[in-house]
This record gives structure tokens, sequence and C-alpha cells, in this order.
């Protein structure tokens, strides 16, 4: 006698590659998910997006990638990896930036 386990996931995948499109676009909805939740309303309202590309933190900084990715890897700066880019979140890059003003920028 042959019974269905009703608690097993049910998946008909005929090919890799469609496996892969299925987990891509799951993982690229959250991405889009955790993004609005973690961007402030006043990010949404000015169409700023709520993440930065290294280029423009090198340019807050004004230093060098390598120097950009020194701080990643030590943790000074966390970032996100989407598929081969790395982004680092608006509000971290500026609480640093801030942290950093000597008290004669202000």
């Amino acid at each position: 006698m042959s019974e269905v386990n009703d608690k097993a996931p049910f998946l008909l995948i005929q090919k890799p590659q469609e496996l892969i499109k299925l987990f891509e676009g799951l993982i690229d909805r959250k991405i889009r998910e955790i993004g609005v939740l973690a961007a402030p309303p006043s990010a949404s309202a000015n169409g700023e997006s709520p993440f930065l590309s290294t280029k423009e933190v090198q340019k807050i900084f004004g230093v060098s990638r390598q120097t950009i990715n020194d701080w990643r890897k030590s943790r000074l700066l966390p970032s996100i990896k989407i598929k081969s880019r790395r982004y680092f979140i608006r509000d971290q890059v500026q609480a640093l930036q801030q942290k950093w003003k000597s008290p004669g920028d202000q």
C-alpha cells in the first residue's frame, strides 16, 4: 500500500536552470522587501536608493577602492552582495561619516 506524504515539498522542476531561476526570483524579491523595510521614509520620499555602490562610498570618503574593501572585510562598513555587485547601506555610511567628522567640519 502506497501513501502520499502530504508534508513533503512538491517540486516538478525539469531542468536545473529552472530551479536556479526560481531561487533567484525568490532571493531578489526578499532583497527588495528588506530594502523597502530598511529604508527610512525620507529615503523613499526623495527618490534616493537606500543602497550605495562602492564608487559612491569612495567619493563620500575620498578613499580608494582597496580602502573600502579593507573596511568591509574588517566589518567597519558592512555591505550586502547582490549577484556580483556589492552595496553599502546609505544610513550606515552616513553614520560612519558623522562619527568621523571633526568638530571643525560642522
